[in-house]
């Protein structure tokens, strides 16, 4: 009878596992980058969608508004007070729109004042863009 060896030896097994950390090394920040990326993307886009909401309020009013859009309330904000929303609810990302003016409180900005508008991700990405 032929004595034949089925398995995997222990060499080959540390060959395997090697390969693995291997690619996890080389794939792990290109996916961290990739996410990254992916979450910039989406702030941008809702930045500009936010800015086109605060031109046609513009238009319509006279003026820009304040506000405040968050994940946890999302119908409150600038979600109210533009009829805007994310493009997706599963966002995470908080964005601030503040009139540049004097420091005056007011839920909208004064004529002729612009504003600026933050976007922060739960995980502290942030981006800003403003009109003046």
């Amino acid at each position: 009878m032929e004595d034949e060896n089925q398995g995997v030896t222990l060499i080959e097994l540390m060959i395997a596992v090697a390969i693995l950390g291997i690619i996890t090394v080389i794939a792990l920040p290109m996916y961290n980058d990739y996410i990254v990326t992916a979450r910039a993307s989406v702030m941008v886009s809702n930045i500009q969608s936010i800015l086109l909401f605060q031109e046609e309020r513009r238009l319509d009013r006279g003026v820009y508004v304040e506000g405040t859009y968050s994940p946890a309330v999302p119908t409150l904000g600038l979600a109210a007070s533009l009829n805007w929303t994310p493009n997706t609810d599963a966002d995470l990302i908080t964005f601030v729109a503040v009139c540049d003016t004097d420091g005056a409180i007011s839920p909208e900005c004064a004529r002729g004042s612009g504003y600026t508008i933050t976007a922060t991700h739960v995980q502290r990405h942030m981006l800003m863009a403003g009109m003046t």
